[in-house]
């Protein structure tokens, strides 16, 4: 049987399915006006198409999806994060101006005085019971209205009452303000919209008052104007509605504000004071994880290669057990371990230790932990780098009469560093953004009382970052989180450049 026909028929099914996927959510991503992914999307799809349809050049087949999927989760989110740092995103700035201007709008609304409170009934439909009202508005003009929704009605005479009352509506049933009093929480929140933007809310059971919006806009000279008071309001230059006076209108709407985002960090007294001591505690925090790890990995390592240890397989074993389990579970357990007085290690040694609620003792439980999750990867790579080392050199220097501090010293350890110096500078980098460690075990925690909660004694750069973009008491600061996030990747950038070019003076090391 040839099976050929039928697996490429297969390719070209395949393919017309992810094609048609991406079309779909490039055109939902059109609609929602989110230029660069819906154009990504469908260029992806052309792109599919002329790869696995037209072209015949094999390598295009197989680098194509990591090259997408390489854009959309790291090359755009990175792009992304670095446009949001120029800009003020935050809570209370994540509309477009028009739509800030027109919440402003909707959302600041005064009486009408010299409208006389409007009379209306309640009716439910009576398929859904959804509430809708009934009101004359102008007079001997009657319409039927719910939130979002009116609609002109005209009842036939015999449905009236003298008084205007109306009678009968299809598809309807009419309450009394008796019965509508079982729908009164509907009816706080109903409002009906009329023309000249006149809004009808229910006052009480059967009167509606209108209202109108307290501002005007006068897109010419682009201001707010109170009509009430007359007073004017102005954009500013963060993008908010404020008067001559100072007052502030909100919401405000997103707008690029250059650096400021980065100067602030520098200027901001309520930025840079615990911005300080997050960055000490993250170079202390990375360095003493590293050093400890690598000299306990060390040490285990020596130990356990002894030629005439028995059971050294058996305890290589043991000793790896804490990279097979999941660090997600290992530091969750550790913190139950840590509970002051009622935790494990408390009861076992009869002490009463704040691991989690003081400063210092919170820092070193985390070096514990992160040292209990690091040390089985130093562990192996040290063992395998003393491994590689050439006996013959080892039993040179035994003959010309080295000791084994001394061979341990000016062969073991040169040749063991030499080799491991990318990795010692992969675990720094990896070091400086260990954010699982830190979130799980003490949140940052505990918090600095100068910090407005957006910092702790054991919060790092990232943590810090994550505190402000999404669990920030004054609001949500993603502009700002943005700007300490790119200061991060630099900072870690640069240590694994300078690392990488020292490691470099070691390879004339003999």
């Amino acid at each position: 049987m040839n099976l050929k026909p039928i697996s490429k028929s297969l390719k070209y099914s395949l393919s017309f399915v992810v094609v048609l996927v991406l079309l779909l959510m490039g055109t939902k991503l059109f609609q929602d006006k989110a230029w660069f992914l819906a154009t990504f999307f469908y260029c992806s799809a052309a792109l599919i198409i002329y790869v696995y349809s037209i072209s015949k050049k094999a390598p295009a087949k197989y680098l194509l999806p990591g090259v997408l999927l390489l854009t959309l989760f790291h090359i755009y989110p990175a792009f992304y994060s670095g446009a949001v740092a120029f800009t003020n995103d935050s809570n209370g700035h994540q509309l477009s101006k028009e739509q800030a201007i027109a919440a402003i709008i909707q959302d600041s609304t005064v009486p009408i005085d010299s409208l006389k409170p409007i009379r209306y009934q309640t009716l439910v439909t009576k398929d859904s019971s959804k509430v809708s009202i009934i009101f004359q508005y102008p007079e001997s003009t009657y319409w039927i209205g719910s939130s979002g929704s009116i609609k002109k009605f005209n009842p036939t005479p015999t449905n009236l009452a003298p008084d205007g009352t109306v009678l009968k509506v299809q598809g309807f049933e009419l309450l009394t303000p008796s019965e509508a009093n079982d729908y009164v929480s509907e009816l706080q929140t109903l409002t009906v919209e009329v023309d000249s933007g006149i809004s009808l809310q229910p006052q009480d059971l059967e009167t509606l008052e209108a209202f109108q919006p307290s501002f005007n806009y006068d897109a010419t000279k682009d201001e707010l104007i109170n009509v009430v008071t007359g007073e004017t309001f102005s954009p500013n230059d963060n993008g908010q509605m404020v008067s001559a006076a100072g007052e502030v209108l909100l919401p405000g709407w997103k707008s690029n504000i250059g650096w400021r985002n980065f100067t602030s960090i520098l200027t901001d007294e309520e930025i840079r004071r615990p911005l300080l001591a997050v960055l000490a505690w993250t170079f202390a925090n990375a360095f003493l994880l590293v050093l400890l790890s690598f000299l306990m990995g060390l040490t285990l390592a020596l130990i356990f290669n002894f030629p005439y240890l028995r059971s050294k397989r058996f305890y290589r074993t043991i000793f790896i057990i804490p990279l097979a389990i999941p660090s997600v579970l290992s530091f969750l357990v550790w913190s139950g371990l840590f509970t002051a007085e009622t935790g494990v290690i408390d009861r076992l040694f009869h002490i009463s230790t704040p691991w989690l609620t003081h400063p210092w003792w919170a820092r070193v439980a985390v070096l514990i932990v992160e040292l209990w999750i690091t040390f089985p990867y130093m562990f192996l790579i040290c063992t395998g780098a003393i491994q590689s080392i050439p006996n013959d050199i080892l039993e040179a220097a035994q003959i010309d009469g080295a000791s084994p501090i001394k061979s341990f010293t000016l062969i073991k350890m040169p040749l063991v560093v030499r080799t491991l110096a990318p990795l010692l500078v992969a675990s720094i980098a990896m070091a400086l953004n260990n954010f699982g460690a830190i979130y799980l075990l003490t949140g940052g925690g505990p918090t600095f009382s100068n910090s407005n909660g957006n910092a702790g004694a054991t919060d790092i750069l990232i943590s810090y970052t994550y505190k402000l973009a999404f669990n920030s008491q004054e609001g949500n600061n993603y502009g700002l989180a943005s700007a300490l996030s790119i200061l991060n990747f630099l900072m870690v950038g640069l240590i694994s450049i300078y690392g990488l070019r020292k490691m470099k003076t070691m390879e004339g090391i003999n």
